[in-house]
Formats: structure tokens, C-alpha cells, sequence
């Protein structure tokens, strides 16, 4: 698996991305399950879900919720030039609806139930912006996104969990949340049977040498933030940054299926490289 520079020669954006997903030492199968996509005006992305409901249930979620996110924000960025907020929203949109309806179908999941089938899921966009690249972010559950500025590690995301809500609402520190028991209590995820409304970031415009992170819980429910940024600053390519946290995640044996995703605009025209995410193709964004 080898790191990527996606540039675009009209925009001179230029986006180093990887992604990596391992099962864990704990659990019997994969149900995260993550992609990465260059578009042809030099956008990219990063989707990261985590499965919900059971063995076969959640690893089906996950699946669906990539392949059809990612579907959703090609045809957007195919349209022409999108705005990426709007085209998150209807990702996550059209990835309820087809989870949902996966749940609904009794032969979706053979020999397993599909009783509260979903996925929590985190999409990032970095794109080219007036005045350089800007970060497009949206969310449901606990999946997060951070950005690592200067020395400094940032959470831009919020947990749709109980345990977040206490922390959000004063009845828990944040270190006392760091392992809580119910922490795997969500409270919004991809195919709930009330309506989804995906948390979409304010837009960031980014800095040079600015890292964004996503990560499913079996890299962030095991290490704290503090031990995190200083894995990412080591430094080194993004594949190299994915690779170091995977294995102090795996040190620190992680209970849980671990996904980790970098990316980064690169400070200069360089290689063009193809990437690979497991078995996954990388879609070109001229591609039918």
C-alpha cells in the first residue's frame, strides 16, 4: 500500500491521502470499512464508517454506506463545480435511505437479523477554495476527524454518543469519558429509524503543512488524543502517519476493528502515484 499525491495541473491543488483498515488482535471480521477518491479539479476525499448491528449486519452497513457516499459525491463533483457542503448532506442522505432499506429486506443478511443495522460514518473533503484549500467535513456518530496544526491536535468533531453528551452538557470530563463503559451508546448513526441529519463543519480553510485525521473508535476508544498527536508528530508521509498510529493502536490492544485516514495538502508539484486501500480500487474523477 502506497501513499498518493492527486494533483489537479488546472488548480495546482495537490492532496496527499492514505487510508488504512485492519480488523484488530479481538474481533472475528472487518465491519469498518473505508475509501478514498481524486476527482479531476484535484479534490479529495476520505469516508470512514463503522459497522453497527451485529457481525454481518455491520460490516453490510458499512459497505453500503461507502459505496454509496461515494457515488453520491462523484455524481455531485461530476455536475461540475459542487458545493461540497450540500453534496455531504446528500451523501449521508442517500446512505440512510440504503441502509435503511438493506435493513428492511429480510434476505439483506443471511442468517442474521438485521435488528439495528447502521453505521456511524465521517467524510472529509478537501478541496480548492478562493484563497487555497479548504476542508469540508461532515459526520454522524463517533467516527471523528481531528486536524493536526503546527504541534498542536485538534478534535473537530463531536461524539454522537451518551457519553459525549455528558461531556457536552458538564457531567463527565473529557478524561473520564476516555474508556467510559457506554461509550459505545450512539445516539445518531446512519440508518436510525427517526430522520438523520449529518453535523456538517463549518468550511476550514487550511494551512500549509495542516494534517486532517479520520478515525473509526478502535484507534481513538483506545489511545487518548494527547498520545495520538504525538504519533502524528513524528511526521513522515501520510502513509507512514497512518502505519505509526496502527501500530500503537495494535500495541495498546485496540478491543475494536482499527480504520485511519490521512490527508494533507502537499506543499509542492510532485509525484503522481496511484493508491490502494485494501483490496479497494481508487476511482479517477473522470471515470464513467
Amino acid at each position: 500500500m502506497n501513499s498518493q499525491i492527486v494533483s489537479s495541473p488546472a488548480t495546482g491543488l495537490e492532496i496527499e491521502v492514505d487510508v488504512l483498515s485492519v480488523c484488530g488482535p479481538v474481533r472475528e471480521e472487518n465491519q469498518d470499512a473505508a475509501a478514498a477518491w481524486r476527482g479531476i479539479r484535484g479534490e479529495a476525499l476520505l469516508i470512514v464508517a463503522d459497522g453497527m448491528g451485529g457481525h454481518a449486519s455491520g460490516r453490510e452497513a458499512a459497505e453500503i454506506v461507502v459505496r454509496v457516499a461515494l457515488d453520491a459525491l462523484r455524481k455531485g463533483s461530476d455536475e461540475g463545480q459542487p458545493c461540497w457542503d450540500t453534496a455531504l448532506r446528500r451523501a449521508f442522505a442517500a446512505a440512510q435511505e440504503a441502509v435503511q432499506t438493506a435493513a428492511q429486506n429480510p434476505g439483506a443478511v443471511p442468517g442474521k437479523g438485521a435488528l439495528g443495522m447502521g453505521a456511524t460514518a465521517v467524510m472529509a473533503v478537501i478541496a480548492n477554495g478562493p484563497r487555497g484549500p479548504v476542508l469540508h467535513l461532515a459526520h454522524a456518530g463517533d467516527s471523528r476527524a481531528y486536524l493536526y496544526r503546527g504541534r498542536s491536535l485538534v478534535r473537530l468533531t463531536t461524539d454522537h454518543s451518551l457519553v459525549g453528551q455528558m461531556v457536552r452538557d458538564g457531567l463527565m470530563r473529557e478524561e473520564e469519558a476516555f474508556g467510559h463503559p457506554d461509550s459505545n451508546v450512539i445516539q445518531r448513526a446512519i440508518g436510525q429509524s427517526t430522520p438523520l441529519e449529518a453535523e456538517v463543519q463549518p468550511q476550514l480553510p487550511l494551512d500549509p503543512g495542516d494534517l486532517i485525521l479520520l478515525s473509526s473508535d478502535g484507534l481513538h476508544g483506545t489511545l487518548p488524543d494527547h498520545e495520538i498527536a504525538a504519533v502524528v508528530g513524528r511526521a513522515g508521509s501520510t502513509l507512514e502517519i497512518c502505519q505509526n498510529l496502527l501500530d500503537a493502536a495494535l500495541a495498546a490492544h485496540s478491543p475494536d476493528n482499527i480504520t485511519i485516514g490521512c490527508m494533507r495538502p502537499a506543499p509542492s508539484a510532485g509525484r503522481r502515484r496511484i493508491t490502494r486501500i485494501e483490496a479497494v480500487p481508487i476511482p479517477e474523477g473522470d471515470a464513467p
